[in-house]
């Protein structure tokens, strides 16, 4: 008779290794979050902030310091106006932080946000109408 996965003793934690995450998977998977939160974008091109665009095609940049299992985040992401900048900016934070920690296992500590870009709605030929 064979030992089942189940019936076999357990082993510690400790005794089975240890397991690191590099700063650039968290890095992919803080930016991944960052592009699926509604209205934030990555941006393309410029130098020093000048020239700087939205770019949908393109993941936001961010940049990861890890102490131990303690993250700091700085995230540079393209907003599409007009949405609520300040709520945007908190919702990212919070999903940032909610979801590298669950799939990470780190404590994020910071989440700070760079807008590079306010891009309009792609429906309007720059031209408002005044009332």
């Amino acid at each position: 008779m064979t030992a089942s996965p189940q019936s076999s003793p357990s082993v510690d934690a400790a005794d089975r290794g240890r397991l690191t995450i590099s700063e650039k998977a968290i890095e992919k998977i803080a930016g991944q979050v960052a592009v699926e939160t509604p209205g934030v974008h990555g941006t393309t091109g410029g130098f020093l902030g000048i020239g700087t665009r939205d770019n949908e095609d393109t993941r936001p940049k961010v940049k990861v310091q890890l102490h131990g299992l303690t993250a700091s985040i700085h995230v540079r992401v393209g907003i599409r106006y007009p949405v609520p900048l300040r709520a945007t900016t908190e919702r990212l934070r919070e999903q940032i932080r909610t979801e590298v920690s669950a799939r990470c296992g780190v404590d994020v500590r910071q989440v700070d946000i760079d807008i590079d870009a306010l891009v309009s709605d792609t429906n309007t030929n720059g031209r408002r109408e005044l009332l």
